[in-house]
């Protein structure tokens, strides 16, 4: 259903957290969305995610949040509320009726003639992997399953949550475990 662009830095390559893992991962959140409308979207769905280390992220913190420091996952959602509306409603996805805002879209590669496919790129996730590592290590859990955690984080955001008010922390919260159950993982919030 989802597309996934891993960009796996070396830092990572003793992890045992890789492609099949990120793919679990974002179907887990997905599934627990509550956007009906991307099954039915008409063309391709992307998600780019790199696994690399907290200097890159750190740098990265600063740029887009102006906060100078690590942190494990960062998320650059490429949607706007609008168009993930129209995922939430899947009677607004008809065919190519529904197309994002077009710098929001890439075109992929020509198909048959003059017409294109075009892929829906939802947007970015990094994970670094000092902060992952060590979070692991204080929860007493293989740092693959709180990379897993982390990913699922991500993807809810890309797909519209946020935990900024106590209502939004509860819901994204409460999706998290259930996608996590979803794929054998326990709640990261019961350790």
């Amino acid at each position: 259903m989802i597309d996934v662009e891993l960009d796996m830095g070396v830092v990572w390559g003793n992890s045992d957290f890789g492609q099949g893992e990120v793919e679990k991962a974002v179907d887990a959140a997905v599934r627990f969305a509550g956007l009906p409308g991307l099954a039915e979207y008409p063309s391709p769905v992307e998600v780019s995610i790199k696994l690399t280390d907290n200097a890159e992220v750190q740098a990265l913190n600063r740029e887009w949040r102006d906060k100078d420091k690590p942190t494990n996952v960062l998320s650059f959602p490429m949607l706007e509320d609008d168009a993930l509306e129209q995922l939430r409603h899947p009677e607004l996805v008809s065919g190519s009726c529904f197309l994002p805002d077009a710098e929001k879209i890439k075109t992929l590669k020509q198909v048959q003639g003059d017409e294109q496919e075009m892929e829906m790129l939802l947007g970015d996730i990094i994970l670094a992997y000092e902060t992952c590592a060590a979070e692991a290590k204080e929860k007493d859990i293989p740092v693959a399953h709180h990379a897993t955690h982390l990913v699922i984080h991500g993807m809810l955001h890309l797909l519209g949550h946020d935990h900024i008010e106590d209502d939004e922390a509860e819901l994204m919260e409460a999706l998290e475990v259930k996608a996590l159950a979803s794929i054998g993982l326990n709640n990261p919030y019961n350790v």
